[in-house]
């Protein structure tokens, strides 16, 4: 079909409800959207084109031809639109695909053993922890066992490289017990592994109460060095706990979404809150959006289409078109209640601001 006959069929839809599928020459389909009112919605793609972004130039150019389906109601347009989106996986719509895979916390068997994050389960000697879905909250959890536990992140293999090469930063700045200088016996360094690993099973959870004892009871028997070591972990575990008060939400289930906008291309940020804490961290890179304001409404239905679980409460950085409609399928498709908010002011607001 030709522009202007595009036009005027667009021009000859209905003001009803309902998706709109648009197409390219080999019957392709391109492009996916929903409609409160179909002839509104779909005209406006080829009237003033001058008005459109780049990007959603480049799909109307594409256009061959389009079918639209009717629907009973904006509701029943909107499941029929995620539907169809995930039917056709067209190239302009926003594509999410659900690739939280699994990832393990290695710890190694060697003399000196380390600890690391690993995509999978290699067939050596070394004990496996997981799997997990979150790579993000693995790599936290075991930079906050190396943190407290002051363990190597160096590449160097122990006893071998010890006293070979100078010790590395962190030896300086009192982060790494720095067995790479002989500073600490195998034997010991092990036990401070062992520790590490219950810390990670979430089996040990320290006191600082009792640490302060612990390191008190040490100094009255004049073993010093051992109680500034206790000393030293007293802080590394003060300092995690002040960092997770700053990213703590007083509501218990909640999603923090916002956009930033690049050169040439979006990012997505979710954050997910459980229990008040920052559980995950989500980012999506996209660079075919063609509808800058569609464009939450779009990342909204894509994501949590993917997502076994969505929150009571969800905030984003910026109002969206159909927000009651989105609220309503969200709360349909998880069995609660589920709010939407774009907060202006106080601990929500300061949360979205703090990633934008």
């Amino acid at each position: 079909m030709t522009f202007d006959e595009l036009k005027e069929k667009a021009l000859s839809l209905p003001y009803e409800p309902g998706v709109y599928i648009m197409r390219d020459q080999t019957d392709k389909v391109i492009y996916v959207g929903k409609a409160k009112k179909l002839k509104n919605r779909v005209s406006q793609y080829f009237q003033d084109t001058a008005s459109h972004t780049p990007k959603t130039r480049i799909m109307v150019s594409k256009i061959h031809h389009f079918d639209v389906i009717v629907a009973a109601s904006e509701f029943e347009a909107l499941v029929l639109e995620c539907s169809l989106i995930k039917r056709y996986m067209p190239k302009y719509n926003i594509l999410l695909k659900d690739d939280k895979g699994y990832c393990y916390i290695k710890i190694t068997n060697e003399a000196f053993p380390r600890i690391k994050e690993v995509k999978q389960i290699e067939n050596d000697d070394s004990t496996y922890l997981g799997p997990y879905t979150s790579s993000w909250v693995v790599s936290q959890t075991i930079d906050q066992a190396i943190s407290i536990f002051k363990l190597p992140t160096c590449n160097r293999k122990f006893p071998r490289d010890i006293g070979k090469k100078r010790p590395c930063l962190n030896y300086y700045i009192k982060k790494c017990m720095a067995p790479c200088m002989g500073k600490v016996k195998q034997s010991e360094y092990n036990e401070y592994v062992k520790e590490a690993v219950a810390f990670l099973k979430g089996e040990n959870v320290f006191s600082i109460k009792e640490l302060n004892e612990e390191m008190n009871e040490l100094s009255e028997n004049l073993e010093f060095e051992k109680a500034a070591k206790i000393r030293d972990r007293i802080r590394a575990i003060k300092s995690i706990k002040d960092k997770q008060k700053v990213v703590e939400t007083k509501e218990k289930e909640h999603d923090v979404i916002a956009l930033a906008k690049g050169e040439n291309i979006y990012c997505f940020e979710v954050f997910r809150f459980l229990s008040g804490r920052l559980c995950d961290r989500e980012e999506f890179l996209i660079s075919n959006i063609i509808d800058e304001k569609n464009a939450r409404i779009e990342f909204l239905q894509q994501y949590y289409s993917i997502r076994d679980r969505i929150p009571k409460l969800i905030s984003i950085d910026e109002d969206v078109d159909d927000k009651e409609l989105l609220e309503d399928w969200l709360s349909k498709k998880s069995g609660k209640s589920v709010k939407i908010i774009n907060p202006k002011r106080g601990e929500k607001a300061a949360l979205i601001n703090m990633y934008k």
